[in-house]
This record gives C-alpha cells, sequence and structure tokens, in this order.
C-alpha cells in the first residue's frame, strides 16, 4: 500500500517543484483511504531523499535525481 502511495506522489509532484504538506495529503486521501499510510510514505520518501522538508515542514519540495 505504501509503495502504490508513494508512486502516485511521485507522479503527482514533478521534480524540483514544491508543495504544501496539507495540500499533498489532502490530494492522496480523495484517492487511498489510509491517512497512516499516506503519512508513512512521505515521511519514508524524506527520508530516502526523494522530498525534503522546507519552511518548518509545511511545504515539501521535491529534489532532483532521486526518480529512479
Amino acid at each position: 500500500m505504501i509503495r502504490k502511495i508513494e508512486e502516485a506522489i511521485k507522479r503527482r509532484v514533478a521534480i524540483g517543484t514544491k508543495i504544501s504538506y496539507p495540500k499533498l495529503q489532502q490530494e492522496m486521501m480523495m484517492r487511498y483511504d489510509n491517512q497512516r499510510a499516506i503519512d508513512h510514505a512521505i515521511i519514508s520518501m524524506v527520508k530516502n531523499g526523494d522530498f525534503e522538508h522546507q519552511e518548518s515542514r509545511k511545504i515539501l519540495y521535491r529534489k532532483f535525481g532521486h526518480s529512479a
């Protein structure tokens, strides 16, 4: 489930763009009904280096080079 959500997030957010954390959560909640899985997927993507927190964790920035 978490892998599916990660793939959906990667399709939704282009490399080099920013999105607000609540907006991304809301959009994923429309597709998937599991809030914990969505949060876990976002946190794991931050740990893996796909995303970077900005502006005291309100904004997520999709970084370059981790789109494999």
